[in-house]
């Protein structure tokens, strides 16, 4: 390895600098971002489900509802019933990660979504 050019110091032409974080397009890159990813989801109350890895789920006691969170790559998902509870999950995990609101949500990984009012017997 050698120092980047421009960045030599005399006498430290040797020396090099050791990460401590991942940087991205590095093999260990994908894993870094998805171990922070996963820390925090669980912060903001997700459990991460033992059948997908890019699925997550809360229990909002306020609405006493589930919300669920689809992760893939560069894309979240975040539904749930109580539309209000949605949107303030949705609000918090925007501050913690660099990400716009596309609205409602019309397509997913080339799939066209419709919405339908559905009803929950559970």
């Amino acid at each position: 390895m050698e120092q980047p050019e421009g960045f030599h110091a005399r006498g430290k032409e040797r020396h090099i600098l050791r990460l401590r974080h991942a940087l991205y397009g590095l093999k260990q890159a994908g894993l870094a971002w998805w171990r922070a990813l996963k820390k925090s989801m669980e912060e903001l109350g997700f459990v991460n489900l033992d059948s997908d890895a890019g699925l997550f789920k809360c229990f909002d006691k306020a609405s006493q509802s589930f919300i669920i969170a689809v992760v893939y790559v560069d894309d979240a998902i975040f539904l749930g019933p109580p539309k209000a509870a949605v949107e303030v999950m949705k609000k918090r995990f925007m501050e913690r990660w660099e990400s716009r609101d596309l609205g409602e949500l019309k397509e997913f990984l080339h799939m066209r979504i419709g919405h339908a009012a559905m009803m929950w017997n559970g």
